[in-house]
């Protein structure tokens, strides 16, 4: 579990959550046992006990974010630019998105375009450390 998704969403209050690119389920199981109603989405079939699993690649556009639906959408350690406007619609006014990926590679990504993706947003943790980014951050409230 990544400390710097504990150390912000420790405290918040439960609600719906998103957890997409979920890989084994990790961050969803978390998520679940802290009383969050939680769906996942991956491009691999994983059984998650407690949580909502839909089968769906990303890169397809298999998995539609419904507007202002989710009080937390996490995307950890995956990186598709085209993702985050879906992302930052799909999050309630006042929810939180968490995000984080790798800095080299193909895939890499960095903080600096994380926060182009979230304008406006109230950066709750964000920073850069070995060869991963991370951007969690709270929605405007309209």
């Amino acid at each position: 579990m990544a400390i710097e998704l504990i150390d912000v969403l420790v405290a918040e209050p439960r609600g719906r959550a998103l957890d997409l690119a979920c890989g084994s389920g990790r961050h969803a199981i978390w998520l679940a046992s802290l009383g969050w109603d939680v769906t996942a989405v991956d491009h691999t079939e994983a059984a998650i006990p407690g949580v909502r699993f839909v089968l769906a690649d990303l890169e397809q556009h298999q998995f539609v974010i419904e507007p202002a639906a989710w009080d937390l959408i996490v995307c950890w350690l995956y990186w598709q630019p085209d993702l985050l406007p879906a992302i930052a619609r799909g999050t309630r006014p006042g929810g939180i998105a968490a995000l984080a990926g790798k800095t080299s590679g193909r895939f890499a990504t960095s903080v600096h375009n994380f926060r182009a993706g979230f304008p406006g947003w109230a950066e709750l943790a964000s920073g850069a450390a070995g060869e991963r980014a991370w951007f969690i951050a709270r929605s405007p409230l309209q």
